[in-house]
This record gives structure tokens, C-alpha cells and sequence, in this order.
């Protein structure tokens, strides 16, 4: 079921896909995590005509698909916005690679300019802000809802903006796929999902231990975390891809060193369809 590697990929107005008879050579590194900057991939085409390499454009959409034939399960990995595209050659190959960005432009460029009235919620300025970055929400559900009593002035870029306002609830916020979500530190999806050598667990998880001054995440303030004593702990695993696992998966890991049920913080899709994760409980 695993073997029979599938991927797709949109941009130009073209699709590319590495099985068939015209098959081509396709490799990508698409990272994510739940920090606000939105993350930067990338995408590897091999051996294009210069007609279609004219018609990958930067500002155009790139979407990226993978799965396993076998599983029936191609699924969208990657829908962002291509920076560039630069061709040069590896030996006898035409090798062009992509660089995309989740809503990278919009958050570099966009603007709001409005007062709100006393009592406003910061939800709604989020809501707003949401909207002029053009980004799909799938929750803005802040830890600590702020009402701001003698009203909010919101002025300049908005990712700024908004960035202040996820500090001021003492919520996270990420970009996934050009959706934004926003909500408490260690809240994530429920998946379902087991991971264990029956299903791509490969190898034994590591234990990450953060021995910083800034212990835990998951403090009121940012002022506040050198007194937060809790040694931060994360586990490195590596699974075979599943384009199901994302970041805020809420997953259940089955291995010798450890089992439990946890959230994944970030992670890689690698184009020799393996995933590196890091998770905490």
C-alpha cells in the first residue's frame, strides 16, 4: 500500500505528476509549525520545457498534493503563493525550483486603518484583521478574549497588528494552507489518529529537553517565563508522510520509549515520504 508514491502538483495552469508516461521528477520540503510567521517551501520540477517554465509566475498559486495510490489518499499539503522560480541545471538536468509562501505577500503587505468603539472584542479586530490578510479562518477562538474598555486603534501593517493581539490574549496563532487559527497554547485538532510501527512509526522517539531559562510556553506573559520552573519536554519522531498529520494533530504515539497521546508543534514533509515531527504532551 505504501510503495506506489503519488504527487501532484498545480501552478501555471498546469498539472505535473510523477507517475504515468509522463511522469516527471518532482521532490519538495514543505515544513510547518504553530509559529505566526507564515512558513516558506519549496517545490522541485525536473527537466521542463523553457514554454512551461515561462508560465510558472511569481504571485501565482502552487498547490501540492501526495499520498499513496494504493490508499486512495492524495490530500493537499501545500497552498501558497509562489516567490520565485529559478531554473539551473544538475548535471544532465533541468532542475526548476519553486518557492512558495502561505500567504506570505498578504502578510508582508497588508493594511488596516480603523477605530473601534469602546467594549470591543479582540476576536473581532482578529476577525477583521483576517479578512484583509485574505486568509481562510478555521477558528479564532482566543485563550483570554480581551474586551478593550476604552476602545482599540488598529494602524499599519496587519500582520503586526495581529501578532499584538494574539500576545495580548496570551494566545498562538499559525498559518496553515492560507487558514489562520488562532487559539489557547496547547489546545490542537483530535485526529484519531495511532502512530505506531503498524501504521509509519519508524524508529524510536527521542526525548528533546529544553533546558532554557524560558521553560514552558504556556505562561500569561512573556515577561513571566524565567519564572515558569517547568522544564519544557518535546519528542522528535519520524513517521512515514501522512498528509493527514499536521500542525495542532492531536495524535497517540505507540513505540517502546514512549506511548501517550500528544500535539504535534511542527514537522516536515519530505519528498522521501517521511515526516520529522516534534510533539509535546
Amino acid at each position: 500500500m505504501y510503495w506506489i508514491r503519488q504527487i501532484e502538483v498545480l501552478a501555471g495552469q498546469k498539472k505535473f505528476t510523477n507517475l504515468g508516461e509522463n511522469g516527471l521528477e518532482i521532490e519538495f520540503d514543505v515544513p510547518f509549525n504553530d509559529k505566526k510567521e507564515p512558513d516558506v517551501s519549496s517545490v522541485t520540477i525536473y527537466n521542463l520545457s523553457d514554454a512551461t517554465i515561462n508560465d510558472i509566475k511569481k504571485d501565482d498559486y502552487l498547490y501540492l498534493n501526495v499520498g499513496y495510490k494504493g490508499l486512495n489518499n492524495l490530500s493537499n499539503i501545500l497552498t501558497g503563493e509562489i516567490e520565485e522560480a529559478n531554473t539551473d541545471w544538475q548535471g544532465l538536468d533541468k532542475a526548476t525550483k519553486i518557492t512558495v509562501s502561505d500567504g506570505g505577500k498578504k502578510w508582508r503587505t497588508a493594511e488596516l486603518n480603523k477605530t473601534y468603539k469602546a467594549g470591543t472584542k479582540a476576536s473581532q479586530i482578529m476577525q477583521d484583521l483576517a479578512d484583509v490578510l485574505s486568509y481562510e479562518v478555521v477558528e479564532i477562538k482566543p485563550k483570554n478574549d480581551k474586551v478593550y474598555k476604552l476602545g482599540k486603534t488598529i494602524k499599519g501593517k496587519a500582520s503586526k497588528s495581529l501578532s499584538q493581539l494574539v500576545d495580548d490574549t496570551e494566545s498562538k496563532m499559525f498559518i496553515n494552507k492560507n487558514r489562520l487559527v488562532i487559539r489557547g497554547q496547547k489546545e490542537g485538532y483530535q485526529t484519531g489518529f495511532v502512530l505506531n510501527a503498524k501504521t509509519g512509526l519508524i524508529g524510536i522517539p527521542t526525548l528533546n529537553k529544553d533546558e532554557s531559562g524560558d521553560k514552558t510556553e504556556d505562561v500569561a506573559k512573556e515577561k513571566d517565563k524565567k519564572k515558569n520552573k517547568e522544564t519544557k519536554k518535546t519528542w522528535k519522531v519520524q513517521c512515514l508522510l501522512n498528509p493527514k498529520i499536521e500542525t495542532d494533530s492531536i495524535i497517540k504515539v505507540e513505540s517502546k520509549a514512549v506511548n501517550g497521546t500528544f500535539r504535534v508543534i511542527s514537522g516536515k514533509y519530505g519528498h522521501d515520504f517521511t515526516m520529522e515531527l516534534e510533539v509535546e504532551v
